[in-house]
């Protein structure tokens, strides 16, 4: 599931990136964008997910399983011992680097980090901890996500240079969906309990497969939309002559604008057809 999660991210991160640096720096060729962009994603991917890649087992070797690991040794030979403070005064618990410990922790720490770990030492509720770290990164690189999107959106509302059909709604959407990870992700971290767990991301996944279906539906819009003669001439155009065609106003725009504006306002540059185009 790592990798499969892994791939997704990395996906996302160079499709949403790359659209970002093309917006951004429209006189660059082709070839410069994809550099910046693999550049870019590059380093947080290798800085983020290199030990997981490195080592398929690396969740096993975190300092907090290896800490668990040893409370849960003591526990299942004392099932006697019910409260943190008795297994602090039985068990002292190390510090861990790249899966070698490293030193005993002190005491203060040591009850803190054993108060910390205690829950987890109950059922499956460990798989939250074996999680935790990976969790985190997926986060990390859904901020990254979220801030690309939000560049591409404050870029957009300053400048307001043409773009593609139908790709600002599906920036919309992967905004949308980086932020249900992000919640999703982060109550995962935040849950004690697996079963907690699971239930939470069941529910979470009916939004996010709302939000996958909607964009389906625009990536099918926009291949019809590009597949037509009127829309090969207007995506020609913004490759070509991106400062002499306006916005293409499609039927979203059209029910925006007149459910909440008043229509002789916006029928101008903003979200405006080309002659009927």
């Amino acid at each position: 599931m790592q990798y499969f999660t892994i791939a997704y991210t990395v996906f996302l991160s160079l499709s949403i990136v790359y659209i970002v640096i093309d917006l951004l720096f429209k006189e660059f060729k082709v070839v410069h964008k994809y550099l910046i962009t693999l550049t870019i994603v590059g380093g947080f991917i290798i800085g983020y997910f290199y030990p997981f890649c490195s080592d398929p087992l690396y969740l096993y070797s975190t300092e907090e399983i290896q800490q668990w690991k040893t409370l849960d040794a003591y526990v299942t030979s004392h099932p006697t011992l019910v409260t943190p403070i008795e297994l602090a005064n039985n068990v002292t618990l190390q510090s861990w680097h790249d899966g070698v410990a490293v030193g005993d922790l002190y005491q203060d720490k040591n009850l803190a980090q054993i108060e910390t770990l205690f829950p987890y030492l109950e059922k499956d509720n460990w798989m939250v901890l074996l999680w935790k770290p990976f969790y985190l990164k997926i986060i990390y690189m859904n901020v990254f996500i979220v801030l690309f999107v939000l560049t591409y959106f404050g870029w957009q509302y300053k400048k307001d240079p043409p773009q593609g059909a139908y790709i600002d709604k599906i920036m919309f959407i992967v905004l949308l969906i980086a932020s249900m990870d992000i919640l999703h992700y982060w109550g995962f971290i935040k849950s004690v309990e697996w079963g907690s767990v699971t239930k939470l991301f069941l529910v979470g996944q009916y939004i996010t497969v709302i939000a996958e279906l909607l964009m389906v539906l625009f990536f099918a819009l926009r291949l019809r939309f590009i597949s037509s003669v009127q829309g090969e001439y207007y995506e020609t155009e913004i490759a070509s002559h991106p400062q002499q065609i306006s916005r293409w106003r499609d039927w979203v725009d059209n029910l925006v604008l007149a459910q909440f504006f008043q229509y002789k306002i916006f029928n101008g540059r903003l979200f405006q057809k080309i002659n009927g185009k």
